[in-house]
């Protein structure tokens, strides 16, 4: 599960997913709106127009004592003065337009996009709701990234390894298997999962092991999705039809 956030507080000015959907890596889903924010950038441009008028005058104003100075009409301390006025300026456009720069990058974080491609579960605010900086606004699914845990007691965790092929058989296909690899065996046992059934006694300690589905054809496979699985620990075991 991935979550598309905002970097910014505001309102939510319009939200174009719906639960269900499929999105593109990219995709714009949201876009926020900030008070806050306009007058801030309102003001940055009055600061830049500002700072480019003083600059224009620094200059003229420079470059007028620079010939003057060619003439020894001027002394050097007041040329050193105008000289040090006309470097401010330039300075201070500089910094105006640092954090016009900025503020534009926080416009860009008003546009809430996909960040990878997928399916929205959750689709967590509304329109005009208004919202802090690190808010979620929807859960998207990976759905070409999915796995299945799955629960051994010791004697059999033991006996499987990174690796190794595996088949699973979701509850809501009839014998139909779907091509996997073990991922990772935990390193410590747990307690069995409340939410784990299975057909033989319930083992009191199991170690946790993930399936990484290697495709998912047709996104037939879906987050929750009960399954069982069949590990295959004997390099030179052939799978049955």
């Amino acid at each position: 599960e991935y979550h598309a956030a905002s970097k910014i507080s505001g309102r939510i000015d319009g939200i174009f997913v719906e639960e269900g959907q499929d999105v593109a890596e990219g995709q714009e889903i949201a876009v926020i709106f900030s008070g806050q924010l306009d007058a801030m950038l309102a003001q940055a441009a009055a600061a830049i127009r500002k700072s480019q008028a003083n600059l224009k005058l620094a200059e003229l104003e420079y470059r007028r004592f620079a010939r003057l100075l060619k003439e020894n009409a001027v002394a050097k301390a007041e040329y050193d003065v105008v000289e040090n006025k006309y470097l401010l300026a330039q300075e201070e456009v500089l910094t105006a337009q640092k954090e016009m720069d900025r503020l534009n990058a926080d416009l860009q974080d008003t546009k809430i996009i996909a960040p990878i491609a997928g399916r929205i579960m959750t689709k967590i605010v509304q329109k005009g709701e208004v919202i802090s900086a690190g808010t979620p606004l929807v859960t998207i699914v990976h759905l070409n990234e999915i796995y299945l845990k799955v629960f051994l007691p010791t004697e059999s965790a033991g006996k499987v390894a990174v690796g190794n092929e595996a088949k699973i058989f979701p509850d809501a296909f009839s014998g139909e298997g779907v091509a996997a690899i073990v991922e990772n065996v935990a390193d410590k046992a747990e307690f069995t999962p409340k939410n784990v059934e299975t057909k033989t006694q319930r083992a009191k300690l199991v170690f946790e092991v993930k399936l990484k589905v290697l495709e998912n054809k047709d996104y037939k496979l879906k987050p929750g999705m009960p399954a069982e699985a069949l590990i295959k620990i004997d390099p030179a075991a052939v799978w049955e039809e």
